[in-house]
């Protein structure tokens, strides 16, 4: 499991190369792709996290920059370190509440992905956090295709950043075609039929990488978004969380009454 784990989390280093996260000291990029592991669950409650060593062979950082970026974690209460017995988690992942349904949404979806700009900024099988795994109903070692993208309306201004995971993708899910093609209809050609969106509304504030990618300041507010898709037989087969400026976008709903 643990090899496994710094599999997906070089994958996110590599990827994070191309990010204007970069630009953090080499300590703050690990530290954040490792406390988001553990934030979201991945690293679950008394998990033993990788030592320094494996820290510094698997991201070719020095002991220092893992030690700096372990202290931070052990700074923030995220996990706990002892002398011989190695850190463990102490952070108690616990799942969000799914939203009641919103239906008659994916033709509204496809139409926003041709009406606007995207660049995808990592496509990649990877091990998804404990929150997403378990609303897939997949094992732990399962993979499923993972794609980061930036959408910008026809000026170019940035608006919104989406992570997405699904299963059952064989084909298409590449950054060529995820850049020219709305990821629904190439989910579609995948022979996956969407029959019902679950949707949650909140706010974030932005981290340090998501207010570089929208052009905005650390700690800025963002209208939050996180979309369930199911397929015919009732099982969330995708699920997305989108961030959205809300000087750029806005979010509106007609309800009729009964």
């Amino acid at each position: 499991m643990k090899q496994q784990y710094l599999q997906s989390l070089t994958n996110e280093w590599n990827l994070n190369k191309e990010s204007p996260m970069n630009k953090a000291p080499l300590y703050h990029q690990l530290y954040s792709i490792l406390k988001s592991s553990i934030l979201d669950g991945t690293m679950g409650y008394k998990t033993q996290m990788p030592t320094e060593q494996e820290l510094e062979s698997t991201f070719s950082v020095s002991r220092i920059t893992a030690k700096r970026a372990m202290d931070e974690l052990a700074s923030d209460n995220l996990i706990k370190r002892q002398r011989g017995k190695g850190s463990h988690v102490k952070y108690r992942f616990k799942p969000k509440p799914v939203a009641a349904p919103l239906v008659e949404m994916l033709e509204n979806l496809v139409e926003m992905g041709i009406h606007s700009l995207v660049n995808v900024i990592s496509v990649s099988e990877v091990i998804p956090p404990a929150r997403i795994g378990k609303l897939l109903g997949i094992n732990d070692n399962q993979a499923v295709m993972k794609v980061v993208r930036v959408r910008s309306n026809e000026q170019g201004n940035a608006f919104a950043h989406y992570v997405s995971w699904t299963v059952g993708i064989n084909k298409g899910f590449t950054k060529e075609r995820l850049e020219t093609t709305p990821r629904l209809q190439i989910i579609k050609d995948n022979n996956i039929s969407l029959t019902k969106i679950k949707q949650t509304l909140g706010a974030n504030n932005a981290s340090f990488d998501i207010a570089q990618q929208l052009n905005m300041k650390e700690g800025d507010a963002l209208l939050s978004i996180t979309r369930h898709s199911l397929n015919e037989n009732n099982e969330i087969v995708d699920v997305i969380d989108c961030l959205y400026n809300p000087e750029l976008f806005n979010y509106s709903m007609v309800l009729s009454l009964d």
